[in-house]
């Protein structure tokens, strides 16, 4: 009887460790995957063709250059191969144009945006059917396309867009702080753009 007291004493405290420690582990485990949801990687790819002009979606924010949401198990390359195939071109291999970091007011977490440049060397240009529309425009015509008053995306999309279409040969880089007042999302520079390579 006495052994019985014993070991019930000594389990109690025991299983009372396990129990905590399994809704810790479960409880981070739910976390990372609940933020992990939340933080992810956007690609731009800034499409050139033999004009040197520019390919600009329309979506329901505006217009502006194609994305991709990163968040599946495809590499980089086949991800923004794929996203241009979208448009009915075959480009060449994507090179790296700038690196951005977005921190925000309003979520406990950062997003980097990555923008890639490329060139046509096939194909005609589609309108993608999840797409209101897609078009070539001049340099200064996409950033005015992009400047619309209609335009619902974050005015740190067309800025970056911008900084990389005017000095093309540079990897440019940059932190923004975003707010959202009243629905609509302003932003800060927190860090200039520079030069990263």
């Amino acid at each position: 009887m006495s052994f019985k007291k014993t070991v019930t004493k000594k389990e109690t405290p025991m299983k009372k460790i396990i129990l905590f420690s399994f809704i810790i582990l479960f409880g981070l485990k739910s976390f990372a995957q609940e933020t992990g949801n939340d933080s992810y990687t956007i690609q731009r790819l800034l499409i050139y063709n033999e004009k040197g002009e520019v390919l600009l979606e329309k979506n329901n924010f505006g217009w502006m250059t194609p994305a991709l949401r990163h968040n599946s198990k495809t590499t980089i390359k086949d991800g923004l191969m794929n996203l241009a195939s979208e448009f009915g071109v075959e480009v060449n291999s994507p090179k790296i144009a700038g690196i951005f970091m977005f921190m925000s007011d309003y979520k406990p977490i950062s997003q980097f945006r990555q923008h890639f440049s490329c060139k046509v060397v096939d194909g005609e240009l589609i309108v993608p059917e999840n797409k209101k529309d897609a078009q070539w425009f001049s340099i200064s015509k996409a950033i005015e396309m992009m400047s619309l008053p209609s335009t619902k995306a974050p005015l740190v999309i067309r800025d970056m867009t911008k900084q990389l279409l005017y000095y093309p040969e540079i990897i440019w880089g940059g932190t923004f702080l975003l707010s959202k007042n009243d629905g609509k999302i302003t932003y800060k520079t927190t860090e200039e753009f520079y030069p990263l390579k």
